[in-house]
C-alpha cells in the first residue's frame, strides 16, 4: 500500500516536470540562434566573404552605430546582383573600373552606402606628399596609407599577372585597396582610424588569397595615425 501510494505521488509531479522542463527548452531556443537568425540584415562578420577580423567589426560597428548591416555588390553586365567574393575580387584586379571586385556596406534599409570598397592591381602608387588644404590622417602601414573625409586608401606590394593582353591593367606590382566614407561617418570614427582598420583588414584577406601575404606585410592592429 505504501509503496503504490508513493508510485502515485511521483506520477503526479512526473507530468508538470516534464511540461516545465519542456517549456524552458522552448524559451531556450527561441531567446537564442533563432532570434538572430530572424532580425534584418547581418552581423558585420558576414560582411564582404566575411574579410572582416574581429578589429575591423567593433570599428564598424562604432562608425555605423549598429550591429546589422546590409551589403549590396552592384550590378553585373546583364544587369543582375553581383555577389563579393574575395576570390572573385582577385580575378577582376585587372578589369577596368566598372568589372572590378566592390563591396557596398549599409545600415538596415538605408539606401546609401556607408562603405563602399573596392580593389585594383596598380603600377605605382603615391608618395607621401605632406601639406595640402584637405585634412588627411597617413598610417604608417602597407606602401601608402592615408584617410581623409571621405575616403580611405590603402596601397600593399603584391605582384599580380594579367589574364590576358587585352587586360584593362597588366602585369602589375601593387593593388590599391580603396573605400568610399560615408558622409559624417569620419567624424564619428575613432579619430578617422576605423575606416583604416576595416580597409587593413579586407586588404590582408585579399593579399592572404592572392598569396602575396609576405610582400603586402599587412599589420593585424593598425598603428596610431599622423596628420600631414
Amino acid at each position: 500500500m505504501q509503496a503504490t501510494s508513493v508510485k502515485h505521488r511521483i506520477s503526479r509531479l512526473a507530468l508538470p516536470l516534464a511540461t516545465i522542463a519542456a517549456l524552458a527548452s522552448g524559451c531556450s531556443d527561441g531567446s537564442g540562434s533563432g532570434n538572430a537568425e530572424s532580425e534584418p540584415g547581418m552581423s558585420a562578420d558576414k560582411l564582404c566573404d566575411k574579410s572582416l577580423d574581429k578589429l575591423a567589426v567593433s570599428a564598424l560597428e562604432r562608425l555605423a552605430g549598429a550591429q546589422r548591416f546590409q551589403e549590396g555588390a552592384g550590378m553585373d553586365e546583364e544587369g543582375k546582383p553581383k555577389k563579393f567574393s574575395v576570390h572573385s575580387t582577385i580575378e577582376r584586379l585587372h578589369e577596368e573600373h566598372a568589372k572590378q571586385g566592390v563591396c557596398s556596406i549599409y545600415r538596415v534599409d538605408e539606401d546609401h552606402p556607408l562603405l563602399e570598397v573596392r580593389f585594383s592591381a596598380t603600377t605605382h602608387y603615391p608618395s607621401v606628399n605632406p601639406g595640402g588644404t584637405d585634412p588627411v590622417l597617413r598610417y604608417p602601414i602597407g606602401l601608402y596609407a592615408k584617410v581623409s573625409r571621405d575616403a580611405a586608401d590603402l596601397f600593399f606590394r603584391c605582384p599580380t599577372k594579367a589574364p590576358s593582353g587585352s587586360s584593362y591593367v597588366g602585369d602589375a606590382a601593387y593593388v590599391k585597396a580603396e573605400m568610399y566614407v560615408g558622409a559624417g561617418l569620419h567624424r564619428k570614427s575613432d579619430a578617422g582610424r576605423d575606416p583604416m582598420v576595416v580597409l587593413n583588414s579586407m586588404a590582408r584577406a585579399v593579399a592572404q588569397a592572392a598569396d602575396c601575404e609576405k610582400q603586402a606585410a599587412l599589420p593585424e592592429r593598425v598603428p596610431a595615425g599622423s596628420s600631414g
